[in-house]
């Protein structure tokens, strides 16, 4: 695997990834695990919102998950993808698999992204107290979406970090 290439249609994603990380792969597992922090904040407020739906809607949590939501899922992804995945591309070039591993994760980040988008709209409209919106309608998305982003992160940890951790232990 010579480099990590952005697939074709991800406008987020550079055409090319692959040139040397301006950070240590040990710095940017850190600096990630710090972002898995931030992201899982965000899902437990949009938990605690989920769950004080429909009866209970606290106008102002709304409106801080709405405008936090989409800013911190795609500062996420931008270093992800122009950090991470080259750098763990570079480090284990002949990892089967790794490619279309690092191509998966970020086609769920185009996914995320989006959903973060609906979400964000949805909650300024449950806070701005819109007739058209639906409670029930939006605790049900809010779950859908932190239990994805919970579950992508289990997964970073567990297959690129810990597949990290564990080849350092092995070739210390």
């Amino acid at each position: 695997m010579a480099s990590f290439n952005a697939p074709a249609g991800t406008p987020h994603a550079p055409a090319a990834i692959g040139g040397p990380p301006a950070l240590s792969l040990t710095e940017s597992l850190k600096q990630l695990d710090d972002i898995h922090r931030e992201k899982l904040a965000v899902c437990d407020q949009l938990e605690a919102i989920a769950d004080s739906l429909p009866s209970d809607v606290n106008r102002q949590r709304c409106l801080y998950a709405a405008k936090a939501i989409a800013q911190v899922v795609r500062a996420a992804h931008r270093f992800e993808e122009t950090t991470i995945f080259p750098a763990i591309a570079s480090h284990f070039p002949d990892v089967p698999h790794l490619e279309s591993t690092l191509r998966r994760l970020q086609f769920e980040h185009c996914e995320d992204e989006g959903f973060a988008d609906e979400l964000s709209d949805a909650l300024h409209r449950l806070a701005a107290a819109d007739p058209r919106v639906h409670p029930e309608t939006i605790g049900y998305m809010l779950r859908g979406f932190f239990t994805t982003v919970r579950r992508h992160i289990a997964f970073e940890r567990e297959h690129l970090i810990g597949a990290v951790n564990g080849s350092a232990q092995m070739n210390p």
